[in-house]
């Protein structure tokens, strides 16, 4: 193979796409690469497409993503970085389509991959489950055939390389007990952020001192969302339908984006809803209270995909998304993000979180998440922070007024119970610590910060990582 070109790579993806070309000059069909969200995946893959056609080691590229606008961010980026179209016309140096599209030109790909020496690059590959019968996996039982139909050199990347149910991933190999994946490259999260590749994120988990839940004459009381949570007395669905729980949330995320602002002026931000009715319900609360603009964005929407493209140069404030916004979106300028997802799982977590660690123009960029301190969000944010450096979590916490639901009536009512400002210590990302009491607080590594709520506050454990 011809020479690397110099195509002003990170580092990182000049050390991978030397080990690629070895490891598909040395005879192996498939590489795996794992790379954080934001660090640059997409304009690796198509490096080594470039570097491969140049060397006149394949004919064509053929790429898969799991959504359209993944699709368009792909399409765009090969095409300017190969200099010639990515359409699938005559002429053209490759095409791609979504995992759902494969069923509707099978043949004509599979006429391709068995007459042209082909590399196959499928992005976020965890989107496809191997050996699954079901029809919910049939991207990855498709993909595997259609691979079967000649002998290409195949790509495959993701993020968060692992299934939420738990099945394997196609095309990939397994070891050890209990197995793990194979990975030729791995680039994690931490170090993308020790170097200067993604920013530095903060997780901002809302939570409440006193909770009352009050069933017939009995009321019961709670210092946590997570002990009312697992006590079964209080719903995550709960916080996600009341209008004084979102209203303190999305006022806290404001006030996160104006303090952003300050030296980032086009920062943007994101929330991830449940439901259509409650990004309706966001959006104008937004307008209303924050006289700032938002969009919403919908897999019901004819034009979704045209809005998200178009919302990266806009000077809109919010993008409102229900599950269009999660994984491989390019949108630098969010920096914010409120997570009021219902969606709890790890892989759909970090999905979220990677939507505000790409940079955008300068490498001290902040950007943070904000979500309720439910436990799994909390299990998932303690997990990510042992991704990073030493010393990279911050924990303050606010008290001051309770908040108390009533079963019976559904209904919320506030007293007037106050609490000491509590400060903040900086611990050490192995040091073994609780969520609802802290101890040894150092005074000299503590701050105070401006109260975002105004009716009833909530207790604010912020993982500044």
């Amino acid at each position: 193979m011809k020479k690397i070109q110099n195509l002003s790579l990170r580092t990182w993806q000049k050390n991978c796409l030397s080990k690629a070309l070895e490891v598909f000059q040395n005879g192996q069909q498939n590489f795996m690469c794992v790379a954080a969200p934001g660090a640059g995946k997409t304009r690796f893959s198509a490096s080594l497409a470039k570097s491969l056609l140049d060397a006149d080691h394949i004919d064509f590229v053929l790429c898969f993503a799991p959504s359209v606008s993944i699709q368009n961010s792909i399409q765009g980026t090969f095409s300017n970085i190969l200099n010639d179209r990515f359409d699938g016309r005559i002429g053209a140096k490759g095409l791609v389509i979504t995992y759902q599209g494969i069923q509707h030109a099978y043949q004509e790909l599979a006429h391709v991959i068995g007459s042209y020496r082909v590399l196959i690059i499928s992005d976020e590959i965890h989107h496809c489950a191997s050996g699954v019968s079901s029809t919910s996996n049939q991207w990855g039982q498709l993909l595997v055939s259609l691979i079967s139909e000649g002998n290409p050199l195949t790509l495959t990347l993701s993020g968060t390389p692992w299934r939420s149910d738990s099945t394997k991933i196609a095309l990939q190999s397994y070891s050890g007990e209990p197995q793990e994946l194979d990975t030729d490259f791995v680039y994690g999260l931490g170090d993308a952020v020790r170097d200067k590749v993604c920013r530095r994120p903060s997780l901002i988990l809302l939570d409440n001192s006193s909770i009352g839940v009050q069933e017939n004459s009995e009321t019961h009381k709670f210092s946590s969302i997570r002990q009312a949570i697992e006590a079964e007395k209080l719903k995550y669905s709960d916080l996600l339908t009341h209008q004084e729980s979102l209203s303190q949330l999305m006022t806290y995320a404001h006030e996160e984006l104006i303090r952003i602002r300050e030296k980032h002026s086009r920062a943007a931000g994101l929330v991830v809803a449940s439901s259509i009715d409650q990004a309706r319900r966001i959006s104008q609360f937004i307008i209303t209270n924050f006289n700032e603009s938002a969009i919403v964005v919908s897999h019901d929407q004819i034009d979704a995909h045209d809005n998200i493209r178009d919302f990266q140069s806009s000077e809109i404030d919010w993008i409102v998304s229900i599950g269009m916004v999660s994984e491989g979106t390019d949108i630098p300028r969010l920096q914010v993000c409120a997570y009021l997802s219902n969606v709890r799982t790890e892989l759909y977590f970090r999905q979220v979180l990677g939507r505000i660690l790409r940079i955008n123009l300068k490498t001290d960029e902040p950007c943070s998440l904000i979500a309720f301190a439910e436990p799994k969000l909390i299990e998932y944010s303690e997990r990510i922070n042992q991704d990073l450096p030493e010393d990279s979590m911050r924990i303050k916490v606010l008290e001051e007024q309770t908040l108390m639901k009533t079963t019976d009536s559904n209904q919320y009512a506030q007293s007037t119970v106050k609490n000491d400002f509590i400060t903040m210590k900086t611990i050490s990302s192995n040091h073994s610590h609780t969520f609802d009491s802290l101890h040894n607080i150092a005074p000299e590594t503590s701050y105070s910060i401006k109260m975002a709520f105004c009716k009833d506050s909530y207790r604010t454990t912020i993982l500044s990582l």
